[in-house]
């Protein structure tokens, strides 16, 4: 599950407060850095100090166990890591891979960070590092809306055990471990070595959650709990793979209830409701695109998860799954047409309308925010500003839950709510006919 997402559950371990407290001290020094170099005791040091600290101190063809690599880093001061860094590299990748391990990190839940050392630095500088205060409302899973059930011929799932609503926050997550690609053109000794040192960093009650995991790959235990339920993210533009054992309990639906989306400033995972989810009602989200034709998207599904999409529609009569073919084609054909901005286009008010009814009819409401957006920019077009307005506001809702708190068209349609004016889009359609002919067809 590379190319997908993921989510997390519980975890409190270990509880070194002291080193928390230090690293908040100190996010303005870090910024004093040169971008090329890293924060350490007061000082800036090589961006890859982490992976050269750990050069020095691990003799050639030795590997030190974990009570070793805990033990060497005790006396360095504000070492941000729990254990000496352990890297491997190859010809073709100038940047060794390390893990970097921090128990203390979200109150005790713990991290791994499979990744160059200065990007694992880089990270430090996020306020999930350096403010715990911002991980406040996350991992909080002691009294969560939710329960575990088996489902048959699905697994284990999550379902309801209160009502929620659109918009309620289902559950929020830092990731266990954070891996970056590259990882994967090391020689396969090189990279289980990596996967399973990092593993065994968590604290207990963290890696419990890891082994509860599933896999379906067959191949290395922990491998393949990786490769099953890592969601892909970014972070500062640089793609990684997240695992959070939280999320990887929902089932996907190709027309979920839920919605999920990766917050990198905090290193977190959301899942909020999109519609009304009713006690004993399964919680789901989308591991896809779902905006595709059926076939393309239980094919999607077959190759990457290894199981057949019997969701309401994937499994409905082919008369109906035609039907839903149909209208997605229609829904690309009509997002064409709304992002043509020349003198010839076709985008009126009503085609913008007729968007959002087949979205509804298609049961997208994780994806009605992009509906929105769309009719809100072609009612700015045509000077209509209280509709613009109005369609602005219900996407800001939905798209703060599909895409997350800074998404660019997030900050677009709240611009678009406070004052249509002055969007780029205010008025650049006044003058195109909207019907022809008598009948009052969409021109």
């Amino acid at each position: 599950m590379r190319t997908a997402a993921c989510l997390g559950l519980v975890g409190t371990g270990f509880a070194l407060t002291e080193k928390v407290q230090q690293i908040s001290q100190k996010p303005l020094l870090a910024n004093a850095c040169p971008s090329d170099s890293v924060l350490h005791n007061s000082e800036c040091r090589p961006a890859d100090f982490g992976a050269s600290f750990a050069t020095d101190n691990i003799q050639q063809n030795h590997t030190v166990t974990l009570e070793e690599a805990r033990e060497l880093v005790q006396d360095v001061e504000d070492f941000p890591w729990t254990f000496l860094p352990e890297c491997y590299s190859n010809g073709d990748n100038q940047e060794p891979l390390c893990v970097f391990s921090d128990q203390n990190f979200a109150s005790g839940r713990g991290i791994v960070l499979v990744t160059t050392s200065p990007l694992a630095y880089q990270m430090l500088k996020k306020p999930a590092f350096s403010q715990p205060d911002a991980l406040s409302r996350i991992n909080q899973h002691d009294n969560p809306p939710f329960e575990e059930r088996d489902f048959p011929g699905k697994g284990r799932g999550l379902v309801a055990n209160k009502t929620l609503h659109r918009g309620d926050q289902i559950f929020a997550s830092t990731p266990l471990v954070l891996t970056h690609p590259a990882i994967y053109d090391l020689v396969e000794s090189e990279r289980l070595r990596l996967q399973h040192h990092g593993v065994d960093t968590l604290p207990p009650t963290t890696q419990s959650l890891f082994w509860k995991l599933l896999g379906h790959f067959k191949g290395d235990p922990v491998e393949d709990r990786i490769n099953t339920n890592a969601f892909d993210i970014a972070i500062d533009h640089v793609q990684q793979y997240a695992v959070m054992p939280e999320i990887a309990m929902l089932n996907h639906d190709c027309r979920p209830n839920a919605a999920y989306f990766w917050d990198e400033e905090t290193l977190s995972h959301y899942v909020h409701a999109t519609q009304t989810i009713y006690p004993g009602e399964e919680i789901t989200i989308t591991y896809i695109n779902n905006e595709r034709k059926r076939e393309a998207r239980m094919a999607h599904l077959k190759a990457n998860w290894g199981f057949d999409c019997t969701c309401s529609s994937c499994a409905a009569h082919p008369v109906f799954a035609a039907g839903s073919d149909a209208r997605m084609q229609a829904i690309e054909d009509i997002i064409e047409a709304l992002n043509d901005w020349s003198s010839s286009s076709t985008a009126t008010p009503e085609v913008a309308e007729l968007l959002i009814s087949l979205y509804e009819q298609e049961r997208l409401q994780a994806s009605m925010g992009v509906a929105y957006k769309h009719a809100s920019e072609v009612y700015s077009s045509f000077g209509d500003r209280y509709m613009a307005i109005k369609y602005a506001q219900l996407s800001i809702e939905l798209l703060h839950l599909d895409r997350g708190f800074n998404d660019v068209d997030v900050r677009f349609m709240i611009a678009m709510a406070k004052d249509p004016e002055q969007s780029w889009s205010w008025k650049k359609r006044v003058g195109h006919k909207r019907f022809e002919g008598s009948c009052g067809h969409v021109h």
